[in-house]
């Protein structure tokens, strides 16, 4: 079965893809984005990730900048063992690069952000070699918010591509559909929102896979946790759960502007997210 590119959006005034063979996962939703791509506030100082027994499976700690914009997040593994690093480089407030690296500090992959005026238009994947690999087009609407986007394989020339569009029976709700090169749909991806504008469920749906990520946040308005749940049968299984710590002096609170130009966030592809 051809292996999917599926999207990874961050719908905003500019958004972040991801792929699933490298760092991040297809479709990956991350916390982080608000940090990376809009008005920096300094978000959560750590993040611990338990499984579904409530052991620590991995953990991330974020350093960000003076104007709050995430600039590094370094991984440990279970034991507490040093699993690599992530950074994150700006110009005048926009980012235009993400490195990862790996154990040993070699860079493993870097993610090129293009953007005509300050909307992101282009997402170039390279590997540790500086080589493309893929190759992200986005579109806008008269807004500045996304609303479709291709991605091309510079070495299968497989093309996937996505589309958004409102939930027409939902006021709550906003779909995205993943497409092959085609047109045709592959999967799709839902999205919704409690009376406060918060991202509170993520519902995932591919051929017979059917997953489900729950968004729990806090009375100031900043995420408490998320976790992963998977549908096997007719029962719907915990997967894992990541808890997010703030220091007590520099807490994530998110104004009403910024959840506006959110929107919305994309799912991701469970099998492979870390």
């Amino acid at each position: 079965m051809k292996r999917f590119l599926i999207l990874t959006i961050t719908l905003i005034a500019s958004v972040l893809f991801t792929l699933p063979s490298f760092a991040f996962t297809p479709g990956k939703w991350s916390h982080k984005d608000q940090f990376v791509f809009f008005k920096g506030k300094k978000g959560p100082s750590k993040e611990i990730v338990r499984n579904s027994e409530g052991q620590v499976i991995y953990v991330a700690e974020y350093i960000y900048d003076a104007d709050g914009h995430l600039v590094q997040e370094t991984y440990s593994d279970k034991e507490g063992k040093s699993d690599g690093k992530t950074i994150f480089r700006y110009t005048e407030g926009l980012v235009t690069s993400e490195e990862v690296y790996g154990q040993n500090d070699t860079l493993v992959e870097r993610k090129d952000f293009v953007y005509k005026g300050k909307i992101l238009k282009r997402l170039i994947i390279k590997n540790f070699e500086g080589k493309n690999l893929i190759s992200y087009s986005l579109e806008t609407n008269k807004d500045g918010m996304l609303v479709s986007g291709e991605g091309k394989n510079s070495e299968s020339k497989d093309i996937e591509s996505f589309r958004i569009i409102p939930d027409p029976k939902k006021l709550n709700v906003q779909i995205q559909f993943l497409l092959d090169d085609k047109k045709i749909k592959h999967g799709e991806i839902h999205f919704k929102y409690d009376a406060k504008g918060n991202l509170v469920e993520r519902e995932f749906f591919q051929a017979e896979f059917h997953r489900v990520n729950k968004l729990k946040y806090k009375a100031d308005g900043s995420l408490e946790s998320f976790s992963f749940h998977v549908k096997q049968g007719d029962n719907w299984v915990l997967e894992k759960t990541h808890f997010l710590v703030y220091d007590e002096n520099s807490k994530s609170k998110v104004s009403k502007q910024d959840k506006k130009e959110e929107f919305l966030t994309n799912g991701n592809n469970p099998p492979l997210e870390h």
